[in-house]
């Protein structure tokens, strides 16, 4: 069985600048391409699950999240990185009621995480998950995932008795938070 890092991707990997779905918009977060070395120089599967409600709110296609995902795996490649798995929950409830979608695969469920394991033999005892939003982490705690916590434009939205209760401590980077595992 691998041992995998899911990551989320907006203010996690890269600045949430709302509804990021073209190249221009992207911004990495601060060290993201070096945490995503270690991660890889670990052996550890990189998987990034994100909800993107941009589509259900017309905003953007699910081929242009799909390109800007292209395009973010050819600079990555020119660090010699690679994504294992992009996941993308498409819809939102209050968008696309009528449309038939998995609400289980949209975070806080845990769909994207189950697929991506099914897919590439993902031991979640063995595993992380690091976001910026307690909907982001819930999935990890429900699947047995060790969570870390990424500061972004969204902390003061998030309830700092939840983090508490499960022992987050709040990094300001991914690069930060892997850290702690040296």
């Amino acid at each position: 069985m691998n041992k995998a890092f899911f990551l989320d991707r907006d203010g996690t990997i890269n600045v949430d600048y709302n509804y990021v779905h073209r190249p221009e918009e992207w911004t990495w977060c601060d060290n993201a391409i070096k945490a995503l070395q270690w991660i890889q120089n670990h052996s550890y599967k990189i998987i990034v699950v994100t909800n993107q409600s941009g589509i259900a709110r017309g905003r953007y296609t699910e081929e242009q999240v799909q390109s800007l995902h292209k395009w973010a795996d050819k600079q990555l490649a020119e660090q010699n990185i690679s994504i294992d798995g992009w996941y993308y929950a498409p819809h939102h409830p209050t968008h696309d009621p009528d449309k038939e979608y998995a609400p289980e695969d949209r975070k806080p469920g845990t769909g994207m995480f189950e697929k991506a394991a099914q897919k590439h033999n993902i031991d979640f005892s063995k595993s992380y998950m690091a976001g910026d939003k307690i909907t982001d982490l819930k999935p990890a705690i429900e699947l047995g995932m060790t969570p870390f916590f990424i500061r972004s434009r969204h902390e003061a939205n998030q309830d700092g008795r939840w983090l508490e209760k499960h022992n987050l401590v709040r990094h300001n980077t991914l690069f930060d938070a892997i850290q702690t595992l040296d």
